[in-house]
């Protein structure tokens, strides 16, 4: 079988195929074989033995001075004076970060083995990486309809087992359907694989030039440099930096903090905070708490329950 590896690959992409459950790097090339637990992968941890105090508790990775974050904590060897610690019991790792359950003593050693990093992968498998669609011919060209979407460009058409060429042999260009160049007999069969350009599932990991045209679900959003945000965020206890753009809904409990964000739509959520002059609310507010400092909101529904307006401007 055939692996559909995803398109514009940046150096050091990882893509691994769940069905055969190998893994792949690319290279800038070609994509080579990838073990996280390779030699070329295992790393060993700075030493942290110097902060050791007795109370604290959580301490920063790094590996020759550079950040470091494990896939879990399970993937580290922690050994403290000369006693292996146990994963999940002993210590346990957030991001970057290793938290001991008991606070390591200022005389301990410490020393401490990353056996591979925390890698953002695709997966292969129908209805991610490609959606097929077969066709009766029906004596037509078209249109064929393709309901799923397809990303224009990337879009494979076949009559009886034939690949044909697009542009010549039949013209998508809609996103959402085909035609062919010569009417199909009723007796053929037509096949359509669209593709999907790249598609990262569950990832821990930064992002420039972010830009959210869907729906984004997150824990806490950060956003350090300008990105433009249009669909819906739902964001719980989210941090928002400078922002540009239009956001059509907020919900879940949103604390938009700095930055230029217009909300052409509610914000919703169980308690929301706005502290920015930034902000500018044109829409329904529906929130039981609703705490807000140097926002301009105008035409707003805002219901009984909330706690505090201050400087909000009214139009």
């Amino acid at each position: 079988m055939a692996l559909n590896f995803p398109n514009n690959p940046g150096i050091g992409s990882i893509f691994t195929d769940e069905t055969a459950g190998f893994s792949y790097e690319w290279d800038g090339t070609v994509w080579k074989s990838y073990s996280p637990a390779s030699a070329s992968n295992i790393k060993i941890l700075d030493d942290i033995s110097g902060s050791f105090n007795g109370a604290t508790q959580t301490f920063a990775l790094a590996s020759s001075g550079v950040s470091l974050t494990p896939a879990n904590a399970q993937s580290l060897i922690i050994t403290l004076g000369g006693v292996t610690q146990e994963p999940g019991i002993d210590y346990t790792v957030n991001t970057t970060n290793i938290t001991f359950t008991t606070a390591p003593e200022a005389a301990l050693s410490f020393s401490g083995i990353s056996l591979g990093p925390a890698v953002p992968i695709t997966y292969a498998n129908d209805g991610n990486i490609y959606i097929r669609n077969t066709y009766v011919g029906a004596g037509t060209t078209g249109p064929f309809s393709f309901p799923e979407g397809y990303a224009v460009g990337y879009l494979d058409v076949y009559r009886n087992g034939v690949r044909l060429s697009s542009g010549t042999d039949f013209v998508g260009t809609s996103g959402t359907n085909f035609f062919l160049t010569d009417a199909a007999a009723v007796s053929d069969e037509i096949e359509a694989i669209g593709y999907t350009i790249t598609s990262i599932i569950n990832a821990s990991t930064s992002f420039d030039n972010l830009n959210v045209t869907g729906i984004t679900t997150t824990n806490r959003l950060q956003v350090t440099t300008n990105a433009n945000i249009a669909g819906i965020v739902t964001a719980s206890g989210g941090f928002v930096g400078p922002l540009t753009g239009t956001a059509t809904g907020l919900s879940g409990t949103p604390n938009i903090t700095v930055g230029v964000v217009t909300a052409t739509s509610a914000i919703i959520g169980s308690a929301v905070t706005v502290n920015s002059s930034g902000v500018n609310v044109s829409g329904a507010v529906t929130a039981t708490s609703f705490t807000g400092n140097g926002a301009n909101l105008t035409g707003l529904n805002i219901p009984a329950g909330y706690t505090e307006l201050d400087s909000m401007l009214f139009g």
